[in-house]
């Protein structure tokens, strides 16, 4: 397991976490949330890729070298570059192509954002309860291994297991986290006793337990200098 929590009356609990991903981005979205989704860069930039999968460590090195010619030439997008500068490097061409994906200036802190490719789909051919949504989950190829890890976790009262999707395994209309919680229990996750899903975009937690699913707030920062 992941953690194990103990509560003020010393009640335990284990808890697993796992991302949840389109299956053909499972290997490169790993070594990107390894390095917390961001690339080292000494300008703002957000790179989104243009296919499900891609090779993540050459992409990476194309990535970081269009935005150094890109910061020597005072251009905002590589395909602006100098033709000087891409017959030298015919990689970035790639840009050009949109084979490789986009690459845009952001207003943000320093390094290259990396993103997964966006998808446009029709809102009425989505599923239309969440509970549904995360019962496709269940049958990922990793998904097995972390429930029998928390059912095989001895001397716990709770099992918890948290689901942390990423973009593109979520229908558009559950993008943000603006809809009502589902009325359904998502069938297969009967070993955990507590299920709970965050994404990217949603400002709060999911959660299923006792029968229900209920939106939980983040909890209040902690005073650092409190008494």
């Amino acid at each position: 397991m992941d953690f194990l929590i103990r509560w003020p009356d010393g009640v335990a609990g284990a808890l697993e976490v796992t991302l949840v991903v389109e299956h053909a981005s499972i290997e490169w979205q790993a070594l990107a949330a390894a390095e917390g989704w961001r690339w080292p860069a000494t300008s703002s930039w957000d790179f989104r890729a243009s296919e499900v999968s891609f090779r993540y460590k050459s992409t990476r090195r194309l990535v970081l070298r269009a935005v150094e010619l890109c910061d020597r030439w005072s251009v905002d997008d590589p395909r602006d570059l100098p033709q000087d500068a891409l017959i030298a490097e015919p990689g970035l061409r790639r840009f050009s192509r949109w084979d490789l994906g986009s690459l845009t200036r952001s207003p943000f802190s320093p390094g290259v954002t990396v993103y997964a490719r966006t998808t446009a789909e029709f809102i009425e051919a989505a599923p239309s309860s969440f509970s549904r949504v995360v019962e496709t989950w269940h049958d990922q190829p990793h998904m097995a291994s972390h429930i029998a890890k928390l059912v095989e976790t001895p001397d716990v009262a709770e099992r918890h297991l948290f689901l942390v999707a990423m973009d593109d395994v979520l229908p558009v209309r559950f993008f943000t986290d603006d809809f009502d919680p589902p009325a359904t229990r998502p069938l297969g996750f009967d070993a955990v006793d507590v299920l709970w899903v965050w994404s990217n975009y949603w400002h709060r937690f999911l959660r299923y337990r006792h029968q229900e699913w209920k939106w939980i707030d983040f909890p209040p920062p902690q005073d650092a200098g409190g008494s």
